[in-house]
């Protein structure tokens, strides 16, 4: 009898404090068995599967549908099936942009529908009240994971009972064959309270024109931001065919610091946002897209058909629980005297080549200039107790630089350098293909190639004329030659060091972007052997590998990234600079976007190591060798636009991967440093390819501890109090996506409040820790019970001990979306009451719209690795940095 009772305490304590999905609104026939009863969708549908006591994934899928004309938005709506309050801290996608031009998923308390699919690009919308944008998909993304402790709430006291799946169907012609389309959602969820509520915002362009035949159209966004902390943690792009580079960015006291930089036609993921960017009262958020209208005969509309353009810019963040929002939009056109003040990086299109169409490149700068590395080594000698200083008096005299692109030593030990000119790497040097589109400029007249005293920075010798186009990469051989390479040519080029520019050898074809063995797209950088002579190059921007050439040009193999565990092999993203140790016998590569470093067998190719620091802040752009000591590697890193770390110098120990100093200058902040080199006396030269010039550092004995570069934050205090007396309604961020036809445009008004989130996730596992405890000795407490009991029980014959069991009531799902800083918005009665923007498409929609294109080449792994957001960053005391 004891077990008996004990057994069902257990049930009733499991039962308790497990998920209770509804079998009521997921089992029903119309969501499991479909309208169109295809077989093949209801095989692939699950109910919700249940993994632990808190843990559970729901799909959400279209019941097999066939759309009939291109342009077509059809929504089903699907009940939380829960009644309790519950989290999604994964999304997974499942289609293909073959069938679907994008998936957004809503949340809301009434959906037009609750009995089928409907037409949602009609004047019905998604939802009859306001609604939340939780997901968006487009261009095969892959999967986004939520940082840990971070959640989209849905459920009880959320204000959203339904979640909405709008599928846009761009090309009816992918269903020629009358397939049925199952696309959706998989969504992983937790019962477990978050401590931080995750949430979208929207910047969006309702009025750019893009007019034919102009080469850069600019749409401009901002709105001042009036409610709590929102710490952004990944970002995500859209427009269609005609966009080159979207940028989103935080403007706090005339200060503009990046959010996030993508190509929009690169795969539509939400991808990392610069983790040290967050968003208080009285900020301004911004965003710019950058079009073309080359090819077009006609003006384009911002709309939602294949011939009209969108501008989005999609932040999602995550907030305090206590004041959280699930959704906010800007759309308010921004002013030409702010937007003058933009930085230069929003304006540069980001090269995709037809091979990384599909790549997943999570913040690639890829057309910002890259630089190469230097394969002439020299020895160095480094005492252990110096640090590199500036040398603030060279050059003696000014060397009248365009963008520094490289730097190398010749076998006198003289700097050569390698710069650009007049020429730029800007807007409209390349087209979606990475084929150059200013050759009408004709080749840099200037003498890009200029051979200095390291001493005191004086011109020996000036080389280069009507050569290049957009040099990158130069290094040197053992007779002087120079090996350079150019991103516009696709080239890599044997030049004589002699002055008199004879061209010795020529890898690839001009002008002509590839991936085979014959071409290169964007190649980066050359690296030589001095032994067997062989020629090793980094390519580059759109291609992932590393080439190896005999002397003579002969192609001999090619390899792409290593790791010491095959299953998680992560390729190179841009393949930056090369580096040979000679005594070694290894090839290094500066994997820039990867923030590495990686060393292979230069006759193999084989995997040797990995150096991947915290400190290189996420990019490491260039890098060099010395044999002294151990082994030395220095490096620069890059500015990345998800980490936040001074642009600076690094010296590494080769055998244990420990920095052993940092430098910076002193006199004036690196701005791009893009190449670096060191010669036998310990001088370092820096060639910096934002403010065209190259920085000389010396070493000096340290009369102090070598400052390792730590980021350094500014932390100031405020009480609520003094923010609260400051609230007052916002427009901007009261507005919702738009989804339905009828809707209007809410403003609410929003409490201020100058506290950082504080991280809660250690109680939250010590409270849980406190349960288990506690079971265990009411337990051990009525076991005693049960013994002095047993006599009286045995004489009870006619008695049992019932244990009602109440379980938890399984009633109310989510709620509606409440009006905290959430209003309506619809565009389709807004752009109807614009004129030129009575557009088919519009009267529903969302966000999104087609551009019909199409992607057919597979480039890497990278296009399968799933996208996991950092964590949420620990928030510091009380601030209002």
């Amino acid at each position: 009898m004891g077990l008996l009772v004990v057994s069902l305490v257990v049930a009733f304590l499991h039962h308790s404090h497990s998920v209770e999905l509804q079998p009521s609104l997921y089992g029903s026939k119309r969501v499991w068995e479909d309208v169109l009863n295809p077989s093949d969708c209801v095989s692939r549908v699950r109910p919700p599967q249940l993994f632990n006591s808190q843990n559970f994934t729901v799909d959400l899928r279209m019941p097999g549908v066939l759309p009939t004309e291109s342009d077509t938005y059809l929504c089903m709506a699907f009940p939380v099936p829960t009644s309790r309050d519950s989290y999604i801290v994964d999304f997974l996608p499942h289609a293909s942009m073959d069938t679907v031009h994008h998936m957004l998923l809503f949340g809301c308390q009434t959906p037009v529908s609750t009995s089928s699919y409907w037409d949602c690009g009609s004047v019905q919308g998604t939802c009859e009240d306001e609604s939340s944008i939780m997901y968006a998909w487009a261009r095969n993304a892959p999967p986004t994971k939520l940082p840990k402790d971070v959640g989209f709430k849905v459920g009880r006291n959320s204000g959203m009972s339904y979640f909405v799946l709008q599928i846009h169907y761009g090309d009816v012609s992918a269903f020629r064959d009358h397939h049925r389309d199952c696309s959706g959602l998989t969504l992983r969820m937790t019962l477990k309270p978050q401590p931080f509520i995750a949430g979208i915002y929207l910047l969006m362009s309702v009025d750019t024109v893009i007019l034919p035949g102009k080469k850069v159209t600019n749409a401009d966004v901002a709105c001042d931001y009036d409610s709590y902390p929102i710490y952004p943690f990944a970002f995500r792009t859209h427009t269609h065919s005609l966009g080159k580079v979207v940028s989103g960015y935080r403007i706090r006291d005339g200060k503009w610091s990046l959010i996030g930089r993508q190509s929009p036609q690169l795969p539509q993921a939400f991808y990392p946002a610069n983790k040290d960017v967050t968003v208080r009262y009285g900020d301004t958020m911004a965003a710019r897209c950058v079009f073309s209208g080359e090819g077009r005969i006609s003006k384009t509309y911002i709309g939602g058909t294949s011939n009209d353009e969108m501008c989005n810019f999609y932040m999602m963040y995550y907030m305090d629980s206590k004041h959280a929002v699930p959704f906010m939009s800007c759309m308010e056109t921004g002013s030409k005297e702010l937007f003058r003040h933009i930085p230069a990086e929003a304006n540069v299109p980001i090269a995709v080549s037809p091979g990384h169409m599909h790549a997943m490149m999570p913040m690639g700068n890829a057309t910002d200039d890259k630089q190469p590395m230097n394969a002439n080594k020299a020895e160095l000698v480094l005492d252990q107790d110096s640090h590199l200083e500036q040398v603030s008096a060279w050059p003696q005299s000014s060397l009248q630089l365009g963008q520094v692109s490289g730097l190398a030593l010749d076998s006198d030990s003289n700097l050569v350098i390698f710069h650009r000119g007049d020429h730029h790497w800007g807007a409209d040097s390349f087209n979606s293909q990475a084929r150059y589109q200013q050759r009408s400029l004709g080749p840099i007249q200037q003498s890009t190639i200029l051979v200095v005293d390291p001493a005191n920075g004086r011109i020996l010798k000036a080389s280069g004329r009507n050569m290049f186009y957009l040099p990158h990469g130069i290094t040197t051989d053992q007779e002087n030659n120079y090996w350079v390479t150019d991103v516009a040519l696709h080239q890599v080029l044997k030049v004589s060091g002699d002055g008199r520019d004879r061209t010795l050898l020529v890898l690839g074809e001009a002008f002509t972007p590839g991936s085979d063995t014959e071409h290169f797209c964007q190649p980066t950088d050359v690296a030589v052997d001095p032994e067997t002579r062989n020629v090793f190059v980094s390519d580059g921007y759109c291609n992932a590998r590393i080439l190896k050439f005999a002397a003579d040009g002969t192609y001999l193999t090619q390899w792409g990234a290593g790791s010491s565990d095959r299953r998680r092999r992560t390729p190179f993203r841009i393949p930056h600079s090369l580096v040979l140790l000679p005594e070694r016998k290894e090839v290094c590569v500066a994997d820039r976007e990867n923030g590495r470093i990686q060393c292979f067998i230069a006759e193999t190719g084989e995997f040797v190591k990995e150096i991947k620091n915290e400190e290189f802040g996420g990019e490491v752009f260039a890098i060099t060798y010395s044999p002294a000591g151990n082994g030395l590697i220095f490096a620069v890193n890059g500015d990345s636009p998800y980490h936040s770390a001074p642009l600076r110098g690094f010296v590494l120990d080769y055998s244990t991967k420990q920095i052993l100093d940092s430098f910076s200058p002193t006199q004036k902040e690196f701005k791009m440093p893009h190449d670096i080199v060191v010669t036998k006396d310990g001088s370092v030269f820096v060639g910096d390819a934002g403010s065209n010039s190259v920085f000389k550092f010396t070493a000096e004995k340290l009369h102090r501890s070598v400052k390792k570069a730590g980021i350094e934050v500014q932390e100031l205090e405020e009480v609520e109090a003094f923010v609260q007396a400051k609230l007052k309604p916002h427009p901007n961020i009261s507005k919702t996506a738009p989804v339905k036809e009828k809707q209007t445009v809410a403003e609410k008004s929003h409490p201020l409040v100058e506290v950082e989130p504080r991280k809660s996730a250690p109680k939250s596992k010590k409270e849980n820790s406190v349960l288990p405890a506690v079971v265990v000795s009411l337990l051990l407490v009525f076991l005693l019970v049960i013994v002095f009991l047993g006599v009286f029980m045995c004489w009870m014959k006619n008695k049992r001990n019932e244990i009602k069991m109440e379980p938890r009531s399984v009633g109310g799902v989510l709620g509606k979306i409440r009006g905290k800083a959430v209003g309506t918005l619809n565009l389709g009665k807004f752009f109807a009451s614009h004129k030129g923007y009575s557009r088919q498409g519009f009267d529903q929609l969302s966000t999104e719209g087609s551009d019909q294109e199409r992607n057919v080449e597979d480039s890497s792994d990278s296009d399968t690795e799933e996208y996991s957001a950092p964590p949420p960053r620990p928030p510091p005391p009380q601030s209002s940095s």
